[in-house]
């Protein structure tokens, strides 16, 4: 599992809140609901990317790909 975090206004808050309650379930459930409805249909399961393995292999050592990932990517003339 990973843990998203995010902002949101007092009011905001409190209405999730209330839809929550109104509805018999947690904030954590609700938020879930959100997002699974919202992504549906725009995922395509046998896209590559949830298909295929890894394309590098972890090797141990630190690198700087999320800074350096054009380089990576493209070469080192970008």
């Amino acid at each position: 599992m990973k843990v998203v975090q995010t902002t949101l206004t007092e009011a905001e808050h409190k209405l999730l809140e209330e839809y929550a309650k109104r509805n018999s379930k947690s904030i954590k459930e609700v938020l879930r609901e959100a997002i699974k409805t919202t992504i549906e249909g725009s995922v395509n399961p046998n896209d590559p990317i949830f298909t295929s393995s890894p394309s590098s292999r972890r090797t141990g050592k630190i690198d700087r790909g999320s800074e350096e990932h054009d380089k990576f990517l493209y070469g080192e003339n970008t």
